[in-house]
């Protein structure tokens, strides 16, 4: 079997989904396995040195992408052209040998127009996630728009789109709130499968797990510096914590200037630092510094650096809210109520206190999450679960359709990535 992974960004360097594309594709490739890449051109550069020569196709903008990109309001029609030019792009390869593992973006929402007659699955699908109600004053007006239309909207599609009703199989992330997007969508039950989101390089797990009891009560945040990344309820809870305590923020973004402001205000500049993006492989020797991460996100699908402190051993500070619900269990990170903006600064800067003040529990926490990382996240095991999905397909409907194999007589056994323009 010849599995085509569809991701519309695939890299290091371009945030969580564009590295688990990357991550995944790797995966199955040291397995043996013969898998092929499908993504946008801007990723070239970044793959260069990442996968093996003729093991990716590139997908470059057309005239009408371009156009989409300098017409505004338009620019969420990319990927809708992108997906039409995957699916040229699919019909070069035989039906009967080949499924379409569409992976990236994680929207339930995406009309991905799979080829007729081409096997496939979708996912893992974590989307349907939205601001708690006590920080929907932080959502613009699009995303107002978007949470009141997007049952109807659903509902619609399913009517209009047989992409879910069609797949082999549908992988959900995304816990009951995908399900719920789902099912207005139209998408037959049966064929959801439970997954995880994503998995962990096996080279954290050779690691020794850290004891953050042994560390100052100095805590991190991590992430792009956006609202529902929560980094100002990070820094206002600091205020509340006990002097001793210090945060590190790794990373930037456009709300870096009003951070900085807020740290001034709150005169805590000699207890905040603002570190700059962390090279990915300083990610572990970094974190073993800290005695917790602090992950307030409002509005997080899943939480890959979640999954990562875990791993390591270094309690999370979180919100009982969106992914990292599902990530962890009570005693495997703590977790504090997504009420008021006011309630959840007391209440970070209440755990920040209990790890500062109860090393065992810092201890505790560490010990369960390691176990947990270890049982449910190596890459190996999640990407084994994926590709068991595709491979089910293949093996359930084999020998593909009539009308697929007529439209491939003609069809070169191969592609040249370089040929491929949307």
């Amino acid at each position: 079997m010849k599995l085509l992974v569809v991701s519309t960004n695939a890299a290091l360097t371009m945030g969580g989904e564009a590295m688990k594309a990357l991550q995944y594709v790797q995966q199955l490739l040291a397995q043996g396995r013969d898998v092929t890449l499908i993504t946008h051109d801007r990723c070239r550069a970044a793959l260069a040195d990442q996968l093996p020569e003729g093991r990716v196709i590139y997908v470059r903008d057309s005239a009408m992408m371009r156009a989409c990109w300098r017409t505004p309001g338009l620019a969420r029609l990319v990927n809708s052209f992108f997906h039409l030019e995957v699916a040229r792009i699919c019909r070069d390869f035989d039906p009967d040998g080949v499924v379409i593992h569409y992976l990236c973006p994680i929207s339930p929402v995406e009309q991905r127009f799979p080829p007729k007659g081409y096997r496939y699955v979708i996912g893992p699908l974590s989307g349907n996630i939205f601001y708690p109600p006590g920080f929907r004053h932080l959502a613009g007006r699009g995303l107002r728009l978007q949470q009141r239309i997007y049952r109807p909207l659903q509902k619609l599609l399913g009517l209009f789109s047989r992409q879910f009703a069609r797949a082999e199989r549908v992988l959900v992330s995304g816990y009951d709130r995908t399900r719920e997007a789902l099912d207005w969508a139209g998408c037959p039950p049966g064929r959801i499968e439970e997954v995880w989101d994503a998995g962990l390089s096996e080279a954290l797990f050779d690691r020794h797990r850290i004891h953050p009891a042994e560390s100052p009560p100095h805590f991190v945040w991590i992430g792009r510096m956006v609202p529902y990344k929560g980094a100002e309820l990070a820094i206002r809870a600091l205020s509340h914590a006990p002097e001793q305590s210090q945060l590190t923020l790794y990373g930037d973004g456009p709300q870096r200037a009003e951070l900085e402001a807020l740290v001034r205000e709150l005169n805590l500049g000699a207890r905040v630092t603002f570190a700059g993006w962390l090279p990915h492989d300083a990610l572990a020797d970094t974190l073993g510094r800290f005695r917790g991460l602090l992950f307030p996100t409002l509005r997080e699908a899943n939480g890959i650096i979640m999954q990562e402190a875990m791993a390591i051993g270094l309690p999370v500070v979180t919100l009982r809210w969106g992914g990292p619900l599902g990530l962890a269990e009570e005693g495997e990170a703590l977790f504090v109520d997504a009420g008021s903006q006011g309630q959840v600064v007391r209440d970070l800067a209440g755990a920040m206190q209990r790890l500062a003040h109860e090393p065992d529990l810092a201890e505790c926490i560490s010990q369960a999450a390691r176990a947990k990382a270890e049982a449910a996240f190596p890459w190996g095991r999640v990407a084994d679960s994926w590709y068991a999905a595709a491979r089910a397909a293949h093996d359930r409907t084999a020998g593909g359709s009539r009308e697929a194999r007529a439209r491939h007589v003609d069809a070169p056994s191969g592609v040249d990535s370089d040929q491929h323009r949307a």
